[in-house]
């Protein structure tokens, strides 16, 4: 289970549907698997209340000859078998609390996770050991002929809290032997999981972080009352810079900043809604997913909606991170150069240093936070798979998340692995001066520069494509977990395969700064008219592949991987081009919404924030879920709400006063006399 869903968090950082590797299984492997009388008394024999009963056939497990490591989880294993005989409630409540073959296995109920709470909650002290329950899984790997099932059936189990994962995997295994050897070859134990007893709850580290936390919210109290004060006493005198430091963490001058609708002279107030849509569309991307990777009894459905156009919106979703790299390349060339051409030096270590400044705290922030405070939350049958695997990982791999190098560095234990897209953000970053500054100071060489790396950012994803074989878009061909993480490893998370709709927006942001401008209302219309071919190009590219009927073309593949990206970012620079330009139209009205502003300038941490909520709200389900497109709606609305106050409380703490001091002390003489529009779109590039 660690290993399946270590690799289903890596994939949740996209929206390719990856929960089911393969999508070209259907349900009549299913039928074929479980209408097979073998596997059918298999499954039967190796259920919960079976591996129990069978514990002794070892003579070696009798009270008289237990020697062994296992010898307190056979002991009470024992107490319980005979307390279930004599109709001991506590016995019952385990039994009853253990998994039963579900219902609906053809429909792909394959998970059941028992009663989490009613196993827990199991107590006694009556005979000459104290006994607890703990809920424990086990999955098991079914192969017929050439099909290996991809999906393992998983049972829970409630035993004595003595008892381990390593303890049921002997049980299971010591029952598979009462089986007809010829049905060892199609049955395994696939993985075993325990839920952990005896959490501590104020261990060091929640201490230490709990107490920084109120330590801080004291200190952001503490400034907003005195910057209320120095309004109130020296409203009309010039700040000093001690009392601007003191300002830039008041916490009603940062909500202010934050909630402000004014827009300022010289804006681009299409930018905001571009920003919000696309940071929604990648919620709503990964609440499919994680949605999909929940307990479902219906997961056979999963298979056919992946195949149908009306999951085409969801698989579309990698273009919406496409779109931010877009933004990212587009604002960054655009304030370089109206910000060069008044200071008309370049400080490269300030470059650099407010780039890593302006997105390190928030990000420092939800680390602390995720190890300290999410093993805490709650707990539940799946919960300690996932604790293990975020907070185990960021224990292990903090240092890479926070210099950005987690794409290159220990990938395999990635800590919050949505967060590859700041890695791949800030190393385009690191490289920009190399095309910025020429672009300002000798344009043509700039702009020869900037081309060869556009062929070049176009001709190597398609290479790496072509020589490994990999899929472009939905892995649909691929069940090897290894081959799979391998693609995610070189295709979808380093620089040199993601920097085109980068590029495309730095040429974007250096036309429009330059102020190029399309006169001709018939050069427009043809302009619009490519730009929804192009969109359309990739909704039909992306559609092909996940298309039941969809053949293999390496051809196609390759072509697709190499152009969908840049074609998506023209069109996306178009849209942006025109909206500056008022030339959009209605398009323009709607994207430069007023109300669109403020949640602009909480994308990022929205962005931070969102997939910790969601998995918490995934791997803390107590029962299995029903998948539908309704539900998904369901759960991504009220997520995005809450994600979003969420996120407005994360920036107003670990963003936006890290932004003001940042131009106070770097720029005094702008900044500490009042607050500017921080966060305002044209600064905020993440």
């Amino acid at each position: 289970m660690c290993r399946r869903l270590k690799v289903l968090l890596f994939m949740t950082s996209f929206f390719t549907f990856v929960t089911h590797p393969t999508v070209a299984i259907n349900s009549n492997h299913y039928e074929e698997t479980f209408f097979n009388q073998d596997v059918v008394n298999a499954l039967k024999l190796l259920s919960p209340r079976e591996l129990v009963r069978n514990h002794n056939f070892n003579a070696a497990f009798t009270r008289e000859k237990i020697k062994s490591n296992r010898t307190l989880c056979l002991e009470e294993l024992i107490i319980m078998d005979e307390s279930l005989l004599e109709g001991k409630m506590w016995a019952l409540q385990m039994i009853d609390a253990s998994s039963k073959l579900p219902s609906g296995i053809l429909q792909g109920n394959f998970v059941d996770l028992g009663m989490f709470d009613e196993c827990i909650s199991v107590y006694d002290n009556s005979s000459e050991f104290e006994i607890r329950g703990r809920h424990c899984m086990y999955s098991i790997g079914i192969t017929l002929g050439n099909f290996t099932l991809p999906m393992n059936p998983s049972l829970s189990i409630c035993v004595p809290s003595q008892c381990s994962a390593d303890d049921i995997a002997y049980l299971f295994n010591n029952t598979l032997q009462t089986i007809s050897p010829s049905n060892h070859s199609m049955i395994s134990l696939a993985t075993t999981s325990c839920s952990i007893i005896d959490k501590t709850i104020w261990d060091t580290e929640f201490i230490v972080c709990l107490s920084l936390l109120v330590l801080f919210v004291g200190f952001l109290i503490a400034c907003s009352v005195c910057d209320y004060i120095f309004s109130i006493r020296n409203s009309n005198q010039k700040r000093h810079l001690a009392k601007g430091i003191i300002s830039s963490f008041s916490l009603q001058r940062n909500a202010a900043s934050i909630l402000s609708i004014k827009q300022n002279e010289g804006s681009l107030p299409a930018i905001h809604g571009i920003r919000f849509l696309s940071i929604a569309w990648i919620v709503l991307g990964h609440e499919f997913v994680l949605q999909a990777m929940s307990v479902n009894i219906n997961e056979l459905d999963i298979f056919e909606f992946i195949q149908s156009w009306k999951s085409l919106y969801l698989f579309m979703g990698p273009f919406a991170v496409d779109t931010f790299f877009v933004l990212s390349g587009f604002l960054m060339t655009y304030m370089f150069l109206k910000s060069i051409e008044k200071q008309k030096f370049f400080n490269i270590p300030m470059y650099y240093l407010h780039r890593f400044f302006r997105l390190t705290p928030a990000v420092v922030a939800l680390l602390a936070i995720s190890i300290a405070f999410i093993p805490k939350f709650t707990s539940s049958a799946r919960w300690d798979s996932l604790i293990g695997l975020i907070v185990g990982n960021c224990r292990k791999n903090w240092w890479p998340t926070i210099i950005y190098v987690q794409n290159f560095v220990n990938v395999n234990d990635m800590c919050l692995p949505h967060l590859w897209y700041l890695a791949v953000d800030m190393q385009l970053f690191w490289i920009s001066p190399i095309i910025l500054y020429p672009l300002y100071k000798k344009p043509k060489i700039g702009l020869l520069i900037l081309s060869g790396f556009i062929v070049a950012s176009i001709i190597t994803p398609a290479v790496i494509v072509s020589v490994n074989d990999y899929h472009p878009l939905s892995f649909g061909k691929e069940t090897n977990i290894t081959a799979i993480m391998e693609m995610f490893k070189h295709v979808y998370i380093v620089p040199y395969t993601r920097a085109s709709p980068w590029l495309i927006g730095i040429l974007a942001g250096y036309c429009l700064k330059n102020n190029m401008k399309i006169v001709k209302k018939s050069y427009v219309a043809i302009g619009w008219f490519l730009a929804v071919v192009a969109f359309v190009f990739v909704t039909y590219g992306t559609r092909t592949f996940t298309d039941p009927e969809y053949v293999y073309n390496p051809i196609w593949e390759t072509t697709f991987n190499a152009l969908s990206k840049p074609i998506w970012a023209l069109a996306v620079c178009w849209v942006i081009y025109t909206c500056v330009n008022n030339q959009a139209g209605p398009v323009s009205h709607f994207l430069s919404w007023k109300y669109f502003m403020p949640l602009s300038r909480i994308s990022y941490c929205l962005y931070l924030v969102h997939f910790v909520l969601e998995a918490i709200e995934t791997f803390a389900e107590r029962t299995p879920a029903y998948f539908s497109q309704i539900n998904i709606w369901h759960y991504y609305l009220s997520d995005l709400i809450i994600c979003t106050m969420i996120a407005f409380i994360f920036s107003l703490m670990f963003e936006s006063p890290i932004v003001v001091l940042e131009k106070i002390l770097l720029q005094p003489k702008s900044t500490y006399e009042s607050h500017k529009d921080t966060v305002n779109g044209e600064e905020d590039e993440a």
